[in-house]
């Protein structure tokens, strides 16, 4: 059997911070464009590999992956603050971890929910610790399963860099790299500890405060010493401007969330700022101008892009003119090495207005197929339109090349060319970017075309893992996985009955959509019964989906018939975002 479940594979890889790695060789030509030269590089120094004590009871653990580590050792035990983005990483942090102290860990503290702070978890799983985090964190961390996961999972990979050899990757802006491959396992051990607002609490004689501060995610808490008088702050502050948006793809970030957090860490007036990227910050007066500056750049980019916006500006126009105050645009910690302003923007518009832009000639704009018809037209001839795509490179204008490229390819696909030209153009925008975000994505559309393929993503989570998940996430996955093309006169019921939990599901397919309901109707067309762990473990692709559904026991139907039901749910072909697919 072709497998038919592969899309449904991939929401077990990533959340909303993570990528993979591959172990795909660059071309020369992208090679060589790689280069290694300004602020980007210097900026490496902030993740240089390193156990950093911040007091004889505290110590960070920086460079090990994208994400930091923080041990906190109290009177009969210790505590871990995030636990890396995979088991084997998580391993070697506590290895380090154990050199400083052999007391038990006690308790694992999630700052959110992302997987470069989650999946390493169960390399703790012997001390039995006790999971804290925001009461909300489970909930995100179960969106491993979400409806876009394909989709932010491949454009991951493009703004991590991960096709990129290590030797080219400079940095990831917040870390070095995601340290995460085919071959890591991602273990996630699930909160048992969560709280709404704050929650003061002693573990291992440590006595500690959770507050929640929503900002990068919804979940995000910071993590209050009041003993030391140190925060460790999650991803709410880092040495880069703020990803306020990310490329990946991602929900609304409140920015006036964000600000609001960032206060109490200045009314808290800590003389410790541990960031979950980036090194850790002494000194009461630093902390508070370097923060104030920090919280006053997220609230100039909202402010100023609303009140244009309320002037009637679009998008486009607004990126041009939402420009940082010089003292902010020159702070070390407002560099554009992980977010960008421009991004920030767009997404201040589209967070509260929506998609529509305000141009009446937007309402209904020219599919992409007639604006390149258009295009042509104008240009007079395709030869035309490369010759000028030719001149824009040649005066450096590689955004202009790039952009008419899109036109030229959405009519004629598989001209060399053209395909010649965007590759330059991208791997030239790379060059000169600092942002690691845009350069990874530039180089790695370049290297998708030059050796034609879209970048997507493996890992192998634990069966512990797959089967923390709840059961409607795989039911509901179904939904948006069907082929309704290929089921428009179909009107079929399956029903499904798991013995261990008792839960009962029906999939009904109804002429191209596929409704769940959380019982059984009557007239099913299969019914079986089984282990919601082969359930689960088939559908990640741990057990042989063709063996495991033999296993089922059928009250009505067979393998054969619910493998033709299955095959409905077949993903789409992928393809790169200037490529057309009839």
């Amino acid at each position: 059997m072709k497998n038919p479940l592969s899309i449904l594979i991939l929401f077990f890889i990533v959340i909303q911070a993570s990528c993979i790695s591959t172990n795909l060789h660059e071309t020369d030509s992208i090679k060589k464009m790689c280069n290694k030269k300004g602020k980007l590089l210097e900026h490496s120094k902030e993740f240089e590999k390193n156990i950093i004590k911040v007091n004889q009871n505290v110590y960070v653990a920086i460079g090990y992956g994208l994400a930091n580590s923080i041990l906190v050792i109290g009177k009969t035990g210790a505590v871990i603050i995030d636990v890396m983005e995979s088991v084997e990483q998580a391993k070697i942090v506590r290895t380090e971890f154990e050199k400083i102290t052999k007391k038990p860990v006690k308790a694992l503290i999630y700052t959110h929910n992302h997987a470069d702070h989650v999946f390493g978890g169960s390399a703790w799983s012997d001390t039995n610790p006790d999971i804290y985090s925001h009461e909300t964190t489970a909930y995100y961390i179960e969106q491993i399963l979400n409806k876009m996961r394909p989709i932010i999972g491949t454009r991951s990979m493009r703004m991590f860099g991960n096709y990129l050899d290590d030797e080219d990757l400079i940095n990831a802006g917040i870390g070095p790299n995601l340290k995460i491959n085919e071959n890591s396992t991602v273990g996630i051990l699930f909160p048992n500890k969560t709280f709404t607002k704050r929650l003061k609490t002693t573990i291992a004689g440590i006595h500690l405060e959770l507050i929640h501060a929503p900002g990068e995610t919804n979940d995000q808490i910071y993590v209050w010493l009041p003993k030391i008088k140190a925060l460790i702050c999650g991803d709410n502050f880092y040495k880069s401007f703020p990803n306020l948006y990310t490329i990946r793809g991602t929900r609304y970030r409140s920015l006036e969330k964000w600000v609001n957090s960032l206060d109490i860490i200045r009314r808290l007036k800590p003389e410790y700022l541990i960031p979950c990227h980036s090194k850790p910050i002494k000194g009461s007066q630093k902390i508070y101008k370097t923060i104030t500056d920090y919280r006053d750049a997220i609230q100039f980019v909202h402010d100023q892009t609303i009140r244009r916006i309320n002037q009637g500006f679009t998008p486009d126009e607004l990126v041009e003119i939402i420009r940082l105050p010089k003292h902010l645009a020159e702070s070390p910690y407002l560099q554009e090495y992980y977010g960008k302003v421009s991004w920030a923007v767009r997404s201040v518009f589209n967070g509260h207005l929506g998609w529509f832009n305000g141009n009446a000639s937007m309402l209904q704009p020219l599919t992409p197929d007639n604006h390149a018809k258009l295009m042509l037209k104008i240009a007079g001839s395709q030869e035309s339109l490369i010759k000028h795509a030719k001149n824009c490179l040649k005066e450096n204008d590689n955004q202009a090349a790039l952009q008419l490229t899109d036109y030229i390819l959405r009519l004629d696909p598989e001209n060399d060319e053209a395909k010649s030209i965007r590759t330059e153009s991208l791997m030239s925008l790379a060059k000169n970017e600092e942002n690691a975000n845009a350069r990874h994505y530039y180089f790695t559309e370049a290297m998708e075309i030059e050796d034609d393929f879209v970048s997507s993503e493996k890992a192998s989570p634990n069966s512990e893992t797959v089967n923390a998940f709840p059961l409607v996430s795989f039911f509901n996955m179904l939904k948006v996985n069907l082929n309704s093309q290929a089921c428009v006169e179909i009107n079929k019921k399956v029903g499904f009955v798991f013995t261990d939990t008792g839960d009962e599901f029906t999939v009904w397919i109804r002429k191209g959509v596929a409704e769940v309901l959380h019982k059984l109707v009557d007239d099913l067309d299969i019914k079986v019964s089984l282990d919601s762990k082969q359930w689960k473990e088939m559908l990640a692709q741990i057990r042989s989906p063709m063996l495991t559904i033999m296993k089922f026991k059928y009250e009505k139907g067979n393998a054969v018939s619910m493998t033709n039901f299955l095959k409905l749910f077949l993903p789409p072909e992928k393809k790169l975002g200037f490529q057309k697919i009839d």
